[in-house]
């Protein structure tokens, strides 16, 4: 079977190793692998390029890699969810879905994204937003009205919540895939405790900004990639580096062109607005933005949108092709059997772009502005037009 994972391995690490090797099951199985290239679902630079993580992935059993571009990567679990599975859908030859989750009962998920789709969770949904509490609150408040305590604590957790989110755009879509969670090793999403040789990616993260050791939370040979390019100083990527380009970018913006971003609904332009015209630093704004009803996170994603040009309709468009980040001697087989099963075209040269029309160039010149503006993360900065001279990863 073709298994299939939406990731961003930011970067790889243990879990990731540990999650690749249960699918592949010795060998019988191949893996099919979605992810994040210059910016993440967190509303961040990725810490390293998509090259060298798909380099990554690929010497880590994934044979296959495939872009989840970036108006996608960077929105909410919803859209990114839709956006990664659009992908794996497109390929057309894709058995099933593996992913991380705290609850390995494939039901119970199911449940879940069926009540999340409901009119009756629209209604109690509607009623917690309206006292003011976050999306995630709410959502979690809906599900317990309808379905009791023990289904709403399953969206307690971030990989849960993605794994219904996986489960709805896979019924949204028409498709015809296996459900697999399989449980995660070790750690919990964002916790900063190691455990053994597993951590957390954000606490690696956190080492390779402290130059801390890191070498036993990861694979040898992702290991051995991370070190070549931290000695070619091409990581780790701070995001601190772009603060001054943010907030100039942010001062240059109407309430208008606030109000054209993803997320940005019942008046939160305004307070966008109003907290960049009386901060100087980024911090300062998202503090003053955040509230119980706005979180965090939901306003980083909200911020980088507005720095990469990224707009309201670009998220909510289809995806309109699917290009391929690199491949092994398997990984090529599965993209020869997709010519004769994808509904949606396989790129693997930018230059076969221009010809698949406008939704897909207006794709792809985010995409390559978003690896411009990565590139200015970097320890050293890299040149202009990275996006379009990589050579695709072949091992």
């Amino acid at each position: 079977m073709n298994y299939g994972i939406v990731a961003e391995f930011n970067p790889f690490h243990n879990g990731h190793k540990y999650l690749i090797d249960t699918i592949k099951n010795n060998g019988e199985n191949t893996v099919t692998v979605v992810m994040s290239e210059s910016f993440v679902q967190r509303g961040e630079c990725a810490c390293m390029s998509p090259y060298a993580r798909t380099k990554m992935a690929l010497s880590c059993g994934a044979d296959l890699v495939l872009s989840l571009p970036v108006p996608y990567a960077t929105a909410s679990a919803e859209r990114f969810a839709s956006g990664g599975l659009s992908v794996l859908g497109g390929l057309g030859c894709v058995d099933a879905l593996a992913f991380g989750a705290e609850c390995d009962n494939a039901e119970i998920l199911k449940k879940c994204a069926d009540i999340l789709v409901s009119s009756e969770f629209s209604v109690a949904l509607e009623k917690y937003l309206n006292e003011g509490v976050s999306f995630p609150v709410a959502r979690q408040k809906a599900v317990e009205e309808i379905s009791g305590k023990e289904n709403s604590q399953i969206l307690s957790s971030p990989n849960n919540i993605l794994g219904v989110e996986y489960i709805k755009a896979i019924n949204k879509l028409g498709l015809n895939m296996e459900i697999n969670p399989i449980t995660r090793k070790g750690v919990e999403h964002d916790s900063k405790v190691a455990n053994d040789n597993i951590c957390s990616a954000s606490a690696l993260r956190e080492m390779l900004h402290k130059k801390t050791d890191f070498e036993k939370f990861l694979p040898d040979e992702a290991s051995d990639i991370l070190k070549e390019e931290i000695k070619n100083q091409k990581a780790p990527a701070n995001y601190n580096n772009l603060e001054t380009a943010i907030i100039c970018k942010l001062r240059s913006m109407s309430v208008e062109d606030f109000k054209k971003l993803p997320d940005v609904s019942e008046g939160l332009e305004y307070r966008l607005f109003d907290a960049v015209k009386t901060s100087v630093y980024l911090e300062e704004i998202l503090e003053k933005v955040k509230t119980k009803r706005y979180t965090h996170s939901r306003i980083r994603r909200i911020i980088v949108c507005a720095v990469l040009g990224i707009k309201n309709e670009d998220v909510l468009a289809p995806v309109p092709f699917i290009r391929v980040l690199g491949f092994n001697e398997n990984g090529a087989k599965i993209l020869k059997k997709a010519k004769s099963t994808a509904t949606l075209p396989i790129v693997t040269k930018s230059s076969e772009i221009n010809a698949l029309g406008n939704a897909a160039k207006r794709v792809f010149e985010l995409e390559c502005f978003a690896r411009d503006v990565f590139s200015l993360t970097l320890p050293v900065r890299d040149e202009f037009g990275k996006e379009m001279t990589d050579k695709l990863i072949v091992l």
